[in-house]
């Protein structure tokens, strides 16, 4: 029997992580380290988020199962005393640490919050899988650890000297640390996770669905104050004013899920793993798709003088502005580990127009069911 200490489990990637292995594997046991919140404890929030997670797998025969083979710790990583933590005896024969907690703010982080839980939270972490003498460490990290870089970012130590946030350098200076612990490790490199392949749905909206959903409410005042019905098409001029990208790393959550599950399970090697898929969709397909699942006429994405563009456009910078780093970049990721991890038939997919508009439907459909305009569209695009 395996024992594995995680962090993470109520974020997206790591109950997913959870709930796959434990419906492959029976040999495994999760110590879980999660914080309480007002209304619940940690044990609760864990029975939760790993029920849900069933329910989006379509398992949830299997959460009695899997719920067996889980333990809590209440605590935060940013707190916790890795000596005292060592000692409890639920981390007794830990023989592998999956370290997946992070905060994920894209945006500017004033008060350090941001880098002291994925930088500060990685370093205890760390200490603790020392205290343990476990056998392997494995690292959710990001495909942005490659900052402002241009052309290609390989699967080994970025070079990156430039970020966009503190975010991506708070992770970049982790896996920094996590190579040099002298731990055998695994770091997973996720892009823009985004809804499955089969249907566009994702359990936890994050990052490009914030863009939907400002764009929605955008739309609706402005149909409001024109008084017109926002389930038409209506031109808003509406202006992305950054380069507009032919590579953007949207990356299924199944796809996520699948990886990052069977690259766990082969020895660890040292080795880093880009969980970006190889094949990226473009800004052209992404406004083509929000214009018509949200119909909107007059959406274009280019540099253009801040000058010349309009009051609206500039609520959208002002608002979602730290996703346009991702809009207009140019790397290109490349996929030589994961693709001797997991073969190349799991990286046979394709996004493309229609499924970045299955990504907007689902997300509609999910989380927007009560607005009129907005299923009166989904009617419409059935």
């Amino acid at each position: 029997m395996s024992k594995v200490f995680l962090t993470g489990i109520t974020g997206l990637v790591g109950s997913a992580f959870v709930v796959a292995l434990l419906r492959e594997r029976k040999d495994v046991d999760f110590i879980c380290l999660t914080r309480p919140n007002n209304a619940h404890s940690a044990l609760e929030r864990i029975q939760s988020i790993i029920k849900d997670e069933c329910d989006f797998d379509s398992c949830p025969e299997a959460l009695p199962e899997i719920l067996k083979h889980i333990s809590v710790i209440e605590g935060d990583v940013v707190t916790m005393n890795p000596d005292e933590l060592a000692a409890d005896p639920l981390l007794a024969d830990v023989d592998t640490v999956f370290h997946c907690a992070a905060d994920v703010n894209l945006g500017k982080d004033p008060t350090g919050k941001t880098f002291t839980i994925n930088y500060k939270g990685t370093q205890n972490v760390l200490a603790l899988a020392k205290k343990l003498n476990v056998k392997a460490f494995h690292y959710v990290s990001t495909a942005y650890v490659a900052g402002k870089t241009q052309g290609i970012s390989m699967e080994a130590p970025s070079r990156a000297t430039e970020f966009n946030n503190p975010y991506e350098e708070s992770k970049f200076l982790s896996e920094k640390i996590v190579r040099s612990c002298g731990i055998p490790f695994s770091i997973y490199r996720p892009a823009i996770i985004s809804g499955r392949l089969s249907d566009g749905r994702v359990r936890k909206p994050l990052a490009f669905y914030r863009l939907v959903e400002f764009l929605a409410r955008l739309k609706s005042h402005n149909a409001n104050k024109r008084h017109l019905d926002a389930a038409n098409y209506i031109g808003m001029t509406l202006h992305f004013n950054v380069p507009a990208s032919e590579r953007i790393y949207f990356v299924p959550i199944d796809y996520v899920q699948k990886a990052i599950t069977k690259a766990f399970q082969l020895p660890v090697a040292n080795q880093t793993y880009h969980v970006t898929g190889d094949s990226p969709v473009n800004a052209s397909e992404i406004r083509s798709a929000i214009c018509r699942m949200l119909h909107i006429d007059q959406l274009t994405v280019f540099k253009d003088d801040e000058a010349k563009i309009s009051d609206e456009s500039k609520l959208i910078s002002k608002f979602v502005g730290d996703l346009f780093p991702y809009v207009y970049t140019d790397i290109v990721f490349d996929q030589t580990n994961i693709r001797k991890a997991v073969g190349d038939s799991m990286l046979d997919w394709t996004y493309g127009q229609k499924g970045v508009e299955a990504i907007i439907r689902s997300y509609l459909s999910d989380f927007y069911s009560n607005v009129p305009w907005i299923t009166k569209i989904l009617a419409e695009e059935q």
